[in-house]
């Protein structure tokens, strides 16, 4: 072959080849994605879920990214991810050949993939545009996409693009979320260091995250830093300084703790509503109906409040027994580090990498004269230990924690019986530890001071020493060498708290159980559960209007009602026998009173007298205002229906009361006051709770509103035919001075009804079941609820300004324990929440309204209180319905009757 064919050949080979990466370009360009503008930028954001006060406390999101214009970036750190990335970003026309072939040399001398050579806008194009597919066409399309991006965006927009949508660990997406997941601070508040362990993330985020890996981030912070010194971004001595300062790093904060159940609440609402789509990637922000201290006291208020109920019944065991030290170990390393995480969110990362508390190998050897507890397990905590002795001499256990050694005192755990709910805890209790525990025994326990204190075993001591004067203890260990715990384990009950303001309606607190990651049923809005006496105030509600008083009497006797009902005798005949089923109602002291007034009935809570109230007015009544006032569960048309038979939600029956507690005004609860999209444009406001449940409220709210048009009309005067019939009316005497039709739809009953139900509510209180509400200290109207077998137990409260209603029981109906009514299991949580909920509330009256008048009264007979009078209470009445003569005058009055001539 000659030379001259040889270069001919060699030359076509060249013409040919370009020709076919041109056809190739050519081909590839055809088929790529079109390209974006800086409007068509729209990622995917996090939705932030605020309180009421403004604090956060929750997000939904796909991808976690919070949007960071341009002009809120701070040029310095755009300065330290060109180091990191692309220093020449703002000179190349998208593709930097040099920083290729170094990146290439790098790797082949490496092995492996040590270092990149994507400009930042190679690294947008394929963030945006392309698939993350590793192939030589995807790289081609890289290329072709960042020169056409370069040919249709500004650098400014690149960067803007880039640094909104690129991924930096721990969930973030973008500066900005990077900057909060990190450092707990906005873009505006970063230094220098914090910049630089920012710029080093993207090459490797889960390597180089200063969470878990501090040495690797500190790393490739001096990396970034030296390197920005390299381009004159900063001086060396500023370099030198950054990596000479502390950098204090966060975990990602936990939101699944805030208020889980009222966040899901919201989430399921707001994808009926909104779409999923909206929620999670749109970046909406939620602003809640939640006061955040409102709602932290309420969980902890419900889990106090189980854990003291479940002690009550025994206990069941420890978690295991450990005999092996290396199983010790390794409990205590685990608590320690769990208990790190929960109370140490943040960490110190040194100039030499080193993070700040380091999680050293444990120890167990107390420091002389140090805390017997760490920083990281203070008072209040609950973990794990395991028993290391038993002293029944001195009723003491030894156990312990993390790095820490604690005492248990007998005094703390002589609940701790073999679990029985047939006996009541008080008498059954433990006389010595030995009984529940013995040496290995893992167990729950709570922190309760960093000194072990016992007045037990110090009167113990004291009276040893007054036998003896000369009396020296023996074997008891040097207390203040010991942290003070107690027994705990995890309930088995659950509970659900639901608090509004009846002034603003809105829910201020809502929990649905102990807790939301062992279980996501919220029971403050899906069980449902007999209410036993919670629901007696609606009928004596209905019976105020149907001519009842406060001091009506009814009479507490046996009663005994029989009810016929087909059965079938035999399969074989076709006969059938006519059943009679008896009914005997009876009270919870299983007493009778005889004679009883109408507000001391409800007061006591006394059975017989409800059911005869009820007969009275009838069922249909009773469950006609149950209906108005907020139930829309179904209902048990029988007389059983005034002892709390039938089944309802916590939120039913907390509206019932609300709208008692308002003057018989309808609440409608409120959980989000605003959603807004990211232009600040509102999408939503003032969303009622209401609307979940709008299927089964909508019959019985346009049935009420029916009724009320229709009793309305009856009242205006109308021009007829005179030769027409007349038109039948509503009977005088059903009109009374305040109907419960009024021309305020809101307006369920008068408020004057309102206001009496809620007088003989608060003496439930001063007088009745409700007693220890009183610890509250101040005004408060209540009404306890017990089902049979002490299933479940209520307590349903309100003050002027709070209503708040909690159920206690078991998912699994099952009894709670003998004497475990709603003045012992659920009471205590609603006074201390309540009592945490009023800290910044002033106390005031409940509103009289027109028309009421208060008589004093004998609050045996129901007549004006006389100066024989044993018990005397003050009472409100509608005007003209309060007694107007004493025992003494009735008296007199049949005294002159039989005195008179009755010839005349």
């Amino acid at each position: 072959m000659t030379i001259r064919r040889f270069i001919t050949l060699g030359l076509a080979s060249i013409f040919v080849g370009i020709l076919a990466v041109g056809i190739l370009v050519l081909y590839i360009s055809s088929s790529l994605p079109q390209m974006i503008t800086v409007e068509d930028y729209k990622p995917l954001l996090v939705t932030n879920v605020y309180a009421k006060g403004g604090e956060k406390i929750g997000e939904f999101f796909r991808e976690r990214r919070i949007i960071a214009p341009r002009e809120e970036i701070p040029d310095l750190l755009i300065k330290s991810f060109m180091a990191a990335e692309d220093a020449t970003f703002y000179e190349h026309q998208g593709i930097n050949f040099l920083a290729i072939f170094r990146a290439f040399i790098a790797n082949l001398r490496a092995g492996r993939t040590v270092q990149g050579g994507s400009t930042i806008t190679q690294q947008v194009a394929k963030s945006l545009l392309l698939s993350p597919e590793r192939t030589y066409i995807r790289k081609i399309r890289e290329v072709l996409l960042a020169y056409q991006m370069e040919a249709h965006l500004t650098k400014d927009q690149i960067i803007y693009l880039y640094l909104n949508q690129i991924y930096l660990g721990q969930g973030a997406y973008g500066v900005a979320a990077a900057t909060e997941t990190y450092f707990r601070k906005k873009l505006k508040d970063l230094t220098l260091p914090e910049m630089a362990i920012l710029a080093g993330l993207p090459q490797a985020p889960s390597r180089y995250t200063p969470v878990h890996n501090p040495s690797r981030a500190k790393e490739r912070q001096r990396y970034v830093l030296s390197r920005m010194a390299e381009e004159n971004f900063i001086t060396a001595d500023e370099a030198k300084v950054a990596m000479d300062t502390p950098v204090v790093v966060y975990t990602r904060e936990d939101f699944r703790d805030k208020a889980p159940y009222f966040l899901e609440t919201i989430r399921q609402h707001l994808v009926q509503v909104l779409g999923e789509k909206a929620l999670l990637d749109e970046g909406l922000r939620i602003y809640s109906s939640l006061d955040y201290k409102k709602q932290m006291a309420a969980q902890d208020a419900l889990r106090e409040g189980l854990r003291s109920l479940d002690k009550r019944q025994g206990y069941r065991g420890p978690l295991k027994n450990l005999s092996d030290t290396t199983e010790i170990a390794q409990l205590l390393v685990e608590t320690r580090d769990n208990l790190f995480d929960d109370y140490l969110p943040m960490k110190t990362i040194r100039p030499d990498g080193v993070a700040i508390p380091e999680r050293e190998p444990l120890n167990l050897t107390p420091k002389p004269n140090g805390p017997n507890l760490p920083e990281y397990a203070p008072p209040g905590t609950y973990t794990k230990g395991v028993v290391t002795k038993i002293d029944d001499e001195w009723g003491l256990v030894t156990v312990r924690f993390a790095e820490a050694q604690g005492l248990i005192d007998l005094e703390t755990m002589k609940w701790a019986r073999k679990p029985n709910p047939n006996v009541m805890s008080r008498y059954d209790e433990i006389t010595k530890p030995s009984v529940a525990l013995k040496v290995g025994d893992e167990i729950e326990l709570k922190v309760l001071a960093e000194k072990f204190k016992s007045e037990r075993i110090g009167k113990m001591i004291q009276e040893s020493r007054k036998k003896n004067k000369k009396y020296q203890p023996e074997g008891l260990p040097d207390f203040k060498a010991f942290a003070g715990v107690q027994l705990e384990q995890a309930p088995l009950v659950e509970a659900a708290l639901l608090s509004f303001d009846l002034d603003t309606q809105d829910i201020l607190a809502m929990v649905g159980g102990y807790d939301f990651q062992t279980s996501e049923f919220n029971r403050s809005i899906q069980a449902v559960r007999q209410t036993g006496s919670a629901f007696k105030p609606i009928v004596y509600t209905a019976a105020l209007d149907k001519g009842f008083t406060p001091a009506s009497v009814i009479i507490d006797a046996p009663l005994v009602f029989q009810e016929e009902g087909q059965v079938e005798e035999n399969q074989d005949l076709s006969g059938e026998r006519t059943d009679i089923k008896k009914w005997k109602p009876s009270n919870y002291s299983e007493k009778f009173t005889g004679e009883i007034l109408f507000r001391n009935a409800l007061i006591k809570s006394l059975n017989v007298p409800t059911v005869k109230i009820l007969e009275k007015i009838g069922v249909s009544t009773a469950a006609s205002y149950a209906k108005r006032l907020g139930i829309f569960s179904p209902l048990n048309m029988d007389l059983s229906l005034g002892l709390g038979s039938s089944s309802v939600t916590l939120y039913e029956i907390t509206k019932v009361y609300a709208n008692i507690a308002r003057l018989g005004k309808r609440i409608r609860p409120v959980f989000i006051r605003k959603v807004e999209d990211q232009a600040g444009q509102a999408l939503l406001e003032n969303v009622s709770l209401d609307d979940r449940f709008k299927e089964s409220m909508e019959p019985i709210e346009t049935e009420f509103e029916e009724q009320r048009l229709n009793f309305l009309s009856l009242q205006q005067p109308s021009v007829q035919d005179p030769n027409a019939a007349p038109a039948e009316q509503t009977p005088p005497a059903a009109v009374k001075q305040y109907p419960f039709y009024s021309n305020d739809p809101e307006q369920l009953i008068s408020p004057q009804t309102a206001f009496l139900m809620t007088s003989i509510l608060k003496g439930v209180v001063e007088e009745g079941t409700g007693r220890r509400a009183r610890a509250l200290d101040r005004i408060s109207a209540g009404k306890t609820g017990t089902t049979n077998g002490y299933y479940d137990a209520w307590y349903m409260g309100f003050t002027p300004q709070i209503m708040t209603g909690v159920w206690v029981g078991s998912d699994k109906e099952r009894t709670l324990g003998r004497g475990e009514t709603g003045a012992s299991a659920a009471l205590p949580i609603w006074i201390d929440y309540m009592k945490a909920a009023h800290a910044d509330v002033p106390e005031k009256n409940f509103p009289v309204p027109p028309d009421i008048v208060f008589v004093s009264i004998d609050n045996e007979n129901g007549h004006l209180a006389s100066v024989s009078s044993k018990a005397v209470v003050k009472q409100p009445f509608l005007e003209g319905t309060e007694p107007k003569s004493n025992v003494e005058e009735t008296k007199s009055t049949e005294e002159n009757f039989y005195k008179e001539d009755l010839s005349e």
